[in-house]
């Protein structure tokens, strides 16, 4: 019986842990993560982005309230592929057929298709260019930048986004 009770407690206090209102390092590294290096409208994406926030450092709380959090933060930005690699990735993208809401039978030969095709082309190339020229030909797993900003967050349906 003893056993069962320990169990139990052991069990429930987990489960408050995990249901927590609180902002901590890993939640702004998830919100930092997916709002500023994750683009999937680029197409990068958590598969094809090059980088990862590691380390982060909660440097002072600005602001804590239910639905708000602003704090001063520093985090080291990892590559997690090469420049070639992620060149390549992003080649794998614009590659991808065009695929819009009401364009199921749309032919290679379209127009749609075809500017859809320039526009994918277009932004993986820039972005390659872009990331090139703020970080050199950077390696998986080198350090390429540590960054110190402020971070403000909104809980928005039970989840902190960006603000």
């Amino acid at each position: 019986m003893k056993k069962f009770v320990l169990a139990a407690a052991i069990a429930s206090s987990l489960l408050l842990a995990g249901c927590s209102d609180k902002v901590d390092e890993s939640t702004i590294s998830n919100v930092v993560q997916a709002s500023q290096y994750e683009q999937p409208n680029l197409g990068i994406t958590a598969d094809t982005t090059p980088f990862e926030v590691k380390n982060l450092k909660i440097d002072k709380v600005l602001l804590d309230t239910k639905t708000d959090y602003k704090a001063k933060v520093t985090y080291d930005l990892v590559a997690t592929k090469s420049l070639d690699e992620f060149k390549a990735s992003m080649r794998k993208v614009a590659e991808q057929p065009a695929q819009e809401n009401n364009a199921a039978t749309q032919t290679k030969d379209d127009l749609g298709s075809a500017l859809n095709s320039l526009k994918n082309n277009l932004s993986a190339e820039v972005m390659v260019v872009a990331y090139g020229a703020k970080y050199g030909d950077f390696k998986a797993g080198q350090v390429v930048d540590t960054i110190s900003e402020e971070v403000s967050l909104k809980k928005v349906n039970d989840q902190w986004v960006k603000d």
